[in-house]
């Protein structure tokens, strides 16, 4: 999480490094002490343990290529699969803990800011919780990730939870207490 605290310190970059960051940052209209925060807070949030829980980069063409082989039925049991296993192991690495919280602060901002599987929503009122996972890849997507969500809220977190559906997204609505 940003602190508003800043420190100032001082670092050698290699004299391409800096052209590069110099013309990223004027490109994007932004500072290069922006895009070196922005990077770093990825290496620390994301790259770090990434790497070691051994995620590949893949194009996303390739990734929905993949999914439409599968059956529907297949891509259900997938996301029930990922849903007890990597989403477990997942939040267990990353967080050192499975719970409500790790599940809808940790996971879906990380793999939506990093992973850019989904865009990501939520809103809480009281304590209902809605989450929305914005994915964009079709229907075999929405029902990986909707039986995904109902595998780790049901099978790991005891919680019942309800879910909707349309082609490009799921919505998961559950109480926190």
């Amino acid at each position: 999480m940003a602190s508003r605290t800043a420190v100032t310190r001082t670092i050698r970059l290699d004299g391409d490094t800096d052209r590069a960051l110099s013309g990223l940052a004027e490109k994007e209209r932004v500072s290069v002490n922006f895009l070196v925060n922005r990077a770093l807070r990825k290496f620390i949030e994301w790259d770090v343990y990434a790497e070691k829980f051994g995620f590949l980069s893949l194009p996303a063409s390739m990734i929905t290529k993949m999914m439409s082989y599968l059956s529907d039925e297949e891509a259900k049991e997938m996301g029930r699969w990922a849903g007890q296993n990597l989403v477990k192991d997942f939040l267990t690495f990353w967080f050192k803990e499975v719970s409500v919280t790790t599940l809808v602060k940790g996971y879906p901002a990380l793999e939506s800011k990093y992973g850019k599987s989904f865009e990501y929503e939520e809103h809480v009122d009281g304590g209902r919780w809605t989450i929305i996972l914005k994915h964009g890849r079709g229907l075999k997507w929405s029902l990986y990730y909707e039986e995904l969500l109902r595998s780790v809220f049901e099978q790991l977190l005891k919680k019942e939870v309800k879910t909707e559906r349309t082609e490009d997204q799921v919505v998961a609505r559950f109480s926190a207490v």
